[in-house]
């Protein structure tokens, strides 16, 4: 606590004045003046601070204000948060608060506008008042590259029914500096989150006091700076790669082309690397359900919003409801629906769910054993079939990826579909036809049933840490449903019965499992949008 000199009141930094002010009487207070009485004792990398630890998930965050707070920000539990003195590392540089809690509500509110089905519960006054000011630690990134490299570059040209080549080595000086990048440093934090809100303007970063946090908290930085350090470099090479290839040498030598830009890569690895520790102002709302809880963030200096938005499923279904009935009667005006093109419909329905669905619960997997967030999977002890490094020992099948990685999906899942019934009924012919033995058609049946059952559990299991069997499992269950849907379709069109209540009542039931899977969509979709209760088990809870 900072006690103001006129009154013994609290000083608390003031956003709108950028510097301390007193509510009492009133008075203005530069903080490094007022560090400059305190911090004697705090210039050996370390200062004095307030740990405030959360009795439900353990999550701490640290406070020069003596006011405990009301909830965790980290997973919402109502509570008063107990607390210890301890010593924090003390950042380089921080960057103050410019926006206020009313912008941020502000803010948050807009982007709800944007979210029909968000549920009312993250609407209310009273959720929004909790938005709380936080400083996340990020580690920011300096790179420098200087002095002479070299490099390949190529000519080709014609000559009759040759090809010549002419190969070339290139040197040059470069000076290249890149300051700025930042990654957060705290586990607690989503790095989809803090992705979504930068960048920060570090070129307004002041020198670090602790009298900046009174009024606000700070959460404890607990992933190291090697974390991000590669990721980091990686684009830094990038950038100067492109940057280079771009000049008019470069361009005339064919310079990084041709799959050959490692070599231009490997000559731009930055000869100088720094990390340095900086507190970046964050607005925090947690929204808990049940065990799950979502997270709304709101740079503190820009004032851009990010959140993870649930759908409510009773708004969803009677908005699609409100929306379907016009598009029955317009596509009725341009189309003429026969019963073959409605169980046609059904069957992409059902397909497009099937890829919807399998990615979602791909990025499910992913999210919950922490591999798609680099700091959480830093402090994380490796899972199976990883090594110390966290790096996986087998890389098993990747998904394709992209446009045209959909489509070939598409194909895939559809010729499967078609493949499966096509097989049976042919089998059955010649089954009945008595042209080969039935223990030769019996081996066929179960080779061609165990090869597409190969396929299916590979594609669905996407490589991790865990066996693509257990993906396999986690998947089938949900899938299973549009799967089914698409079987029975594509068995009464390659039937083509004369009745068309055969082709209706498969549209019916391809529907009915349709409606179900979009349900697991839903599901689905709430589950990447919430996470389980942090527990922060690393620190040990409250212990002085």
């Amino acid at each position: 606590m900072y006690e103001c000199p006129n009154c013994a009141g609290n000083l608390k930094f003031d956003i709108a004045r950028q510097q301390l002010h007193c509510e009492y009487c009133g008075t203005m207070m530069d903080p490094y003046q007022v560090s400059g009485e305190r911090d004697a004792e705090e210039k050996a990398g370390e200062y004095e601070v307030t740990v405030f630890t959360c009795p439900q998930c353990g999550g701490e965050i640290l406070s020069e204000d003596t006011t405990a707070a009301t909830f965790c920000s980290f997973c919402g539990s109502s509570a008063i948060l107990d607390s210890r003195i301890s010593k924090g590392k003390r950042p380089g540089y921080i960057i103050p608060f410019t926006r206020t809690k009313e912008d941020c509500r502000e803010a948050y509110k807009k982007m709800l506008r944007r979210a029909p089905f968000v549920p009312d519960d993250m609407k209310k006054e009273a959720q929004i008042e909790k938005f709380r000011g936080i400083y996340m630690p990020f580690w920011v990134y300096s790179f420098e590259k200087k002095g002479n490299i070299s490099f390949s570059g190529k000519r080709s040209r014609r000559k009759g029914d040759y090809r010549i080549t002419d190969h070339y080595r290139i040197e040059c000086a470069v000076e290249a500096e890149y300051h700025g990048l930042a990654y957060d440093a705290s586990a607690a934090f989503s790095d989809s989150l803090s992705n979504a809100i930068g960048p920060f303007d570090l070129k307004e970063g002041k020198t670090f006091v602790p009298s900046f946090l009174s009024g606000f908290y700070a959460d404890t930085n607990d992933v190291e700076s090697y974390v991000y350090e590669r990721e980091a470099q990686d684009l830094v090479v990038r950038d100067t790669a492109s940057c280079l290839g771009r000049d008019a040498v470069c361009r005339k030598y064919h310079v990084g082309q041709d799959g050959e830009d490692y070599v231009l890569k490997n000559a731009l690895l930055p000869s100088e690397r720094m990390a340095e520790l900086a507190m970046l102002p964050v607005w925090f709302l947690s929204c808990k359900s049940k065990d799950r809880v979502s997270y709304a963030v709101v740079n503190g200096q820009t004032g851009k919003a990010a959140a993870d938005l649930p759908v409510d499923k009773k708004k969803y279904m009677l908005g699609s409801l409100l929306l379907a009935v016009p598009l029955f009667f317009l596509l009725n005006l341009f189309f003429t629906i026969t019963p073959a093109k409605i169980l046609v419909t059904a069957a992409l329905l059902a397909l497009a769910c099937i890829l919807i669905s399998n990615r979602q619960i791909s990025h499910i997997i992913s999210r919950e054993s922490g591999e798609d967030d680099r700091g959480l999977a830093s402090v994380k002890p490796p899972s199976r079939g990883e090594d110390a490094a966290g790096k996986r020992r087998r890389p098993g099948i990747r998904w394709p990826e992209g446009a045209a990685g959909k489509i070939i999906l598409m194909l895939l899942a559809f010729y499967l579909s078609a493949l499966v019934p096509g097989i049976v009924i042919a089998i059955a012919g010649i089954l009945m036809g008595g042209i080969l033995p039935s223990g030769v058609v019996a081996v066929i049946i179960i080779t061609i049933l165990a090869s597409i059952f190969f396929v299916l559990r590979r594609a669905l299991g996407k490589p991790s840490g865990r066996r693509s069997g257990s993906h396999f499992k986690e998947k089938w269950s949900t899938l299973v449903k549009p799967f089914g849907g698409m079987i029975l379709a594509v068995i009464i069109l390659m039937w083509n019965p004369v009745s068309d209540w055969f082709y209706y009542m498969g549209a019916f039931v391809c529907m009915g499992l349709v409606l179900w899977a979009i349900l697991d969509i839903i599901k689905q979709h709430n589950l990447l949008t919430t996470r389980r209760l942090p527990q922060f088990n690393r620190r040990g809870g409250d212990l002085p």
